[in-house]
C-alpha cells in the first residue's frame, strides 16, 4: 500500500465522510494518536487521524527519546516517523487539519453520531478519539464571559448567525485565513487581526479590500457588560458583534463541549471513555504521566473501547 494515498485533503475527507461516517475518527497525531489508528484497523474499523502536521510537534524535535522500551536511543523524529508510516501503511487515512469542534448528534434509533467540524468542512463518525496532547494558552480578557455568546472558535460553526453582521477574527493559526474567507462569502463583514509576525509569516497573500479591516496587534480584550460589543486591540476598539478566535491548540471543554474534565485533563475510566458516550481519550490530554508508552496503551485500549462501542451500538 502506497501510505500517500492514505493522505486525505480535507475536501476529499468531506466527500468521502460527510454521508457515510468513518468508524473511529482520531483527532491528534502523537503516538497515542497513531496507536489508536493501527489497532482501530486491527479490527477492521476505518480510522481517520485529523491533526495537523506532527512533525511540527516538540516530541519531533527531540535528539534522543531514552525512555521507549526496546528502541534506546531512538529519536523522536524517527519514532513518529514509524508511527505515522505504521498507521497509514494499515489502511488508516490522515488529513492534515485542525480540528475546530466536536458535536454529538442524536439519531433516529437513539444512537449517538459525532460532528466534526474543520476548515469549512464537517464530516461524520460514529467514534470519536481524542489524542490531542496538552493545550496551554491563556484566554483573552472577556472570552470566557462571552463564550458561545458572542465569542466562537468555530466559524463554519456559527458563521451564519452574524450573516451581514460585523465580526473580528483573531489568527493565531495559518487555517484563520480559510475561515474568515469563509465568513465573508456568507456575508459577513470581516475584521481580521493577527501579530504582525503571523502576517507575514501565514497571511502575506491577503488581497488589498479582501476583508472589511486589516489589523496587526499584539494585545486582545474583548469588551461589553451583557452583551459583547467590541474588541480592543492594542488599545483601540472596534465594535462587532461577534469575535472569532483561531488558534493552533483548542482546550477539551472546546473541542467537546460537556466534556469532563479532572485536574484540567479528560477524566477517564479505565477504558478510556469520557463523559459523552462514543467519545474517547488517550496520551497526555488525560493526564500524568506524561510519558510515551502510557500514550501508546491509552491509544490502544481507545481503539478496542471504540470497536466494542461500534458492536454494542449495531446489535
Amino acid at each position: 500500500m502506497n501510505i500517500i494515498d492514505q493522505i486525505l485533503t480535507p475536501e476529499k475527507a468531506f466527500e468521502k465522510y460527510s454521508a457515510t461516517p468513518v468508524d473511529v475518527a482520531i483527532i491528534g497525531g502523537g503516538p497515542a494518536g497513531f496507536s489508536a489508528a493501527i489497532n482501530a484497523r486491527t479490527r477492521g474499523r476505518s480510522a481517520l487521524i485529523l491533526s495537523s502536521d506532527y512533525k511540527n510537534s516538540y516530541l519531533y524535535k527531540a535528539g534522543i527519546v531514552d525512555n521507549m522500551p526496546g528502541m534506546p536511543g531512538i529519536s523522536g523524529a524517527d519514532l513518529l516517523d514509524k508511527l505515522h508510516d505504521h498507521a497509514l501503511s494499515m489502511g488508516a487515512e490522515e488529513t492534515r487539519t485542525q480540528v475546530l469542534m466536536v458535536m454529538p448528534m442524536p439519531t433516529d434509533d437513539k444512537n449517538t453520531i459525532f460532528q466534526i467540524a474543520f476548515g469549512t468542512n464537517i464530516i461524520s463518525a460514529n467514534t470519536v478519539i481524542l489524542s490531542t496532547g496538552v493545550s496551554a494558552f491563556k484566554a483573552f480578557e472577556g472570552e470566557e464571559k462571552f463564550l458561545g455568546r458572542g465569542v466562537s472558535y468555530c466559524a463554519t460553526c456559527d458563521g451564519m448567525l452574524y450573516r451581514n453582521k460585523a465580526v473580528a477574527l483573531i489568527a493565531k493559526a495559518p487555517d484563520a485565513l480559510e475561515e474568515a474567507r469563509h465568513l465573508k462569502k456568507i456575508g459577513c463583514k470581516v475584521h481580521f487581526f493577527a501579530s504582525s509576525a503571523d502576517m507575514k509569516k501565514w497571511f502575506s497573500d491577503i488581497k488589498d479590500g479582501e476583508f472589511d479591516g486589516l489589523v496587526s496587534a499584539a494585545s486582545y480584550a474583548i469588551e461589553g457588560e451583557t452583551a459583547l460589543t467590541g474588541l480592543k486591540a492594542d488599545g483601540t476598539t472596534y465594535p462587532v458583534d461577534g469575535v472569532f478566535i483561531l488558534r493552533a491548540s483548542i482546550a477539551p471543554t472546546t473541542l467537546a463541549p460537556g466534556i469532563d474534565l479532572s485536574d484540567n485533563y479528560i477524566r477517564t475510566d479505565r477504558n478510556q471513555a469520557t463523559s459523552i458516550p462514543g467519545l474517547f481519550a488517550a496520551g497526555d490530554c488525560t493526564g500524568k504521566p506524561l510519558q510515551i508508552a502510557k500514550a501508546l496503551g491509552e491509544g490502544l485500549v481507545a481503539a478496542l473501547s471504540a470497536d466494542a462501542h461500534i458492536t454494542a451500538v449495531n446489535k
